[in-house]
């Protein structure tokens, strides 16, 4: 799985130190606790680790767990860190990763709660929730 994960200015991550090109494997993978760990959305490793001090690369995940918390973090058995992108990097990430899971088709029809009258009931941002 194609993912994005911060490190401090070493290249470490919780005392585990990487390397770009290198690959990393634990026996086990427990979100928030054990395994080796990165965000599908680029954007959310600034949850982790603050842009001004860190270091981020993209990381392909592997064997990883179904488990999900508050953002795209996940975690897996497997790490291979590819090569160090830096912030404008997970930027142009970011964009692609918005385009891929952006859709114009309503997967739930039944969201829309004004119809096309939103903003009549909401006033200028009503039209986030017209249908």
């Amino acid at each position: 799985m194609k993912t994005y994960k911060g490190f401090d200015k070493n290249m470490q991550c919780r005392g585990f130190q990487y390397e770009p090109g290198k690959t990393y494997e634990e026996p086990t993978a427990n979100l928030c606790r054990a395994g080796f760990h990165a965000c599908e959305s680029p954007l959310d490793v600034f949850n982790y680790y603050p842009p001004a001090t860190s270091r981020y690369a993209e990381v392909a995940l592997d064997d990883v767990s179904d488990k999900r918390d508050d953002d795209t973090k996940r975690v897996g058995k497997k790490i291979t860190v590819g090569a160090e992108i830096g912030i404008p990097g997970l930027v142009k990430a970011h964009i692609e990763y918005v385009k891929v899971h952006t859709t114009f088709e309503h997967t739930d029809p039944k969201q829309a709660t004004a119809g096309n009258y939103g903003a009549a009931t909401a006033g200028y941002s009503g039209a986030a929730t017209a249908g």
